[in-house]
């Protein structure tokens, strides 16, 4: 019981933490270190999350990187979007890297979902459940896939949370209901293209005795 009452008072300060605005950082290129596999990724204007490792490319599998990005001063909550054009369409995703406390990939997505409804109409889930991220069993993630409305145009959105320990990720992908078949397939691509990345160790922690 105590650890349920424990859980459940995170939950708000985690809620604020993760729906709040962190504040906007800078555009700027990370640097491929010789002899490095992944150096592809890491071409000039790669941005690198220096807390995490996680690395972002400016062009990947046909998505654009957007130069703004929004990062809170502690390095624990980095959030950066891509986005494609299809058809005079858009897609739209959003990646955030953040720290959390011992919170399941569900626990995660169920914080935020209250958050994603509330920027649609009419919305309503397709689909919620556990996500198999192809060839990384490790991950836990979970995953809800959604239609609504957005200024009266019938929309797609979807939000991923995957817990690699330390750091947790969440993707959010939003755009027009009529390319929903080109555009999941778009996203399923991005994410094949992040998933062999493996987070750096998070800051040095107490031990608990």
């Amino acid at each position: 019981m105590l650890k349920s009452l424990k859980w459940f008072g995170c939950v708000s300060v985690l809620a604020i933490t993760l729906t709040s605005n962190p504040a906007a950082a800078e555009c700027v290129a990370g640097s491929a270190p010789l002899f490095d596999p992944f150096a592809p990724y890491k071409e000039p204007g790669s941005i690198i999350h220096k807390d995490s490792g996680f690395i972002f490319p400016a062009t990947i599998e046909g998505f654009r990187r957007e130069c703004e990005m929004m990062a809170d001063f502690t390095g624990d909550n980095f959030e950066i979007g891509y986005s494609r054009d299809f058809d005079d369409h858009e897609i739209q995703l959003k990646i955030v890297i953040v720290h959390l406390e011992q919170l399941t990939a569900e626990a995660h997505y169920q914080i935020m979902k209250p958050d994603m409804l509330s920027h649609y109409s009419s919305a309503a889930p397709l689909s919620e459940g556990d996500y198999f991220v192809s060839g990384r069993p490790d991950i836990d993630a979970y995953q809800g896939i959604f239609d609504g409305d957005k200024d009266g145009v019938p929309w797609h959105f979807s939000v991923t949370a995957l817990d690699y320990g330390y750091w947790d990720a969440r993707l959010t992908a939003s755009y027009p209901q009529e390319i929903d078949a080109v555009a999941q397939e778009a996203i399923m691509k991005l994410i094949a293209a992040f998933q062999w990345q493996v987070p750096i160790g998070g800051k040095t922690e107490e031990k608990v005795p």
